[in-house]
């Protein structure tokens, strides 16, 4: 981490009250129409995120809201570290016509609620991961200088970025592969 990007954590940590971790979580629509789950399905397909591959999405940054760090005895260590998630979660909302199915329009509900809660597990793994970073960080053990510091912190950071986008994959795969048990 260098000395810009160290300045930085502690300016943002100065702009934000400390200790507000809460997540922020804002909600994106997209509007699907029609009448029939065929048409559903191409208006998903047609303006769903990740160009259509998907029927709800989240994306997620890890923002650093306090870093404090103790330099003392001729060494440096992160007294403090505490980060939050911010999420984007886009959804699909359907323009309901009086003329759809009424079965559609149950399973509509359900697959909604299902989105909805799907993109909420994907939110509490990156919490999971914000508290581990931050974890982590206050235990690594003092070092010569805060940039020798700031090396190990990579080091973290880089690991639990792999394991977070590990977990949040297999998530997926799983949640693919209990549906296809379910559908098939």
């Amino acid at each position: 981490m260098s000395h810009w990007v160290r300045i930085g954590l502690i300016a943002a940590a100065g702009l934000l009250a400390a200790g507000c971790t809460t997540s922020r979580i804002t909600t994106t629509y997209y509007n699907i129409s029609g009448v029939t789950g065929a048409d559903l399905d191409r208006e998903i397909a047609r303006k769903g995120p990740l160009k259509g591959h998907a029927l709800a999405s989240t994306a997620i940054k890890f923002v650093p809201v306090a870093i404090r760090y103790d330099e003392s005895d001729g060494n440096c260590r992160y007294s403090s570290a505490k980060f939050r998630i911010e999420a984007n979660v886009t959804l699909p909302r359907w323009r309901q016509h009086p003329s759809s199915d009424p079965e559609l329009r149950s399973a509509w509900k359900y697959l909604a609620n299902y989105a909805r809660e799907h993109e909420d597990v994907h939110i509490a793994i990156a919490e999971k991961y914000a508290a581990k970073i931050a974890d982590e960080l206050e235990a690594i053990p003092a070092k010569k200088s805060c940039d020798s510091l700031d090396v190990a912190a990579e080091v973290v950071l880089k690991r639990n970025r792999h394991e977070h986008n590990r977990e949040q994959l297999a998530f997926d795969a799983a949640e693919q592969k209990r549906l296809g048990k379910i559908f098939d």
